[in-house]
């Protein structure tokens, strides 16, 4: 019942919509989406599997896979990797500078700097065409309310916009942070972009 309730009390937010560089969206119904006609990139990606943003845990977590060395962040790159792998999709590299701007949106819903949702979205594209050295399609998740990880992914997973974000076969790079707000909320987001 608890399970049941937690689902039914966690809000989700995603926003589709096509958009050229440039634009914004503060749409809270739709999954956000960006694309531009821009050619490949060039420079470096700058990748790696895991990271320490956003903290650790110590031990396993409710519903979560969390080994006591492993960040959150590397259970959640495993969690979406190990998804797209079993649908025969490339895993994603997971992008430092990408994890930070993800993070910096995380904590500045958070810590009420901006409402829970989209708002700089295309802004956030931008910066992660910037750290990649260019880029075509855009997509971000956000979430609040789950605790874990595992609890993250899951909301996503069963939310047809979050999963096709999640399940885009040509998108290559990601970033995730999470943040903690004063009252205890966790606030999650994740930028997919294709290099």
């Amino acid at each position: 019942m608890k399970t049941t309730t937690l689902l039914l009390t966690t809000l989700l937010l995603v926003t589709a919509c096509n958009k050229n560089p440039g634009e914004d969206s503060s749409s809270s119904d739709q999954t956000v989406v960006d694309e531009t006609t821009a050619g490949s990139s060039s420079g470096s990606t700058g990748t790696t599997t895991g990271g320490t943003t956003g903290g650790s845990t110590t031990g396993t977590t409710t519903g979560g896979t969390t080994t006591p060395t492993q960040t959150w962040t590397e259970e959640f790159m495993d969690l979406i990797n190990d998804h797209r792998q079993s649908l025969g999709l490339r895993a994603l590299i997971h992008d430092p500078g990408m994890e930070k701007i993800a993070q910096t949106h995380s904590q500045n819903m958070a810590n009420g700097t901006v409402a829970f949702g989209h708002t700089g979205f295309s802004s956030r594209c931008s910066q992660a065409r910037a750290v990649l050295g260019g880029g075509n399609l855009c997509a971000e998740n956000v979430a609040y309310g789950q605790k874990t990880p595992q609890a993250a992914f899951n909301a996503w997973m069963n939310s047809s916009g979050h999963r096709a974000n999640i399940e885009q076969s040509r998108v290559t790079h990601t970033g995730f942070g999470y943040a903690k707000s004063a009252s205890g909320t966790y606030y999650w987001t994740q930028i997919f972009l294709e290099l």
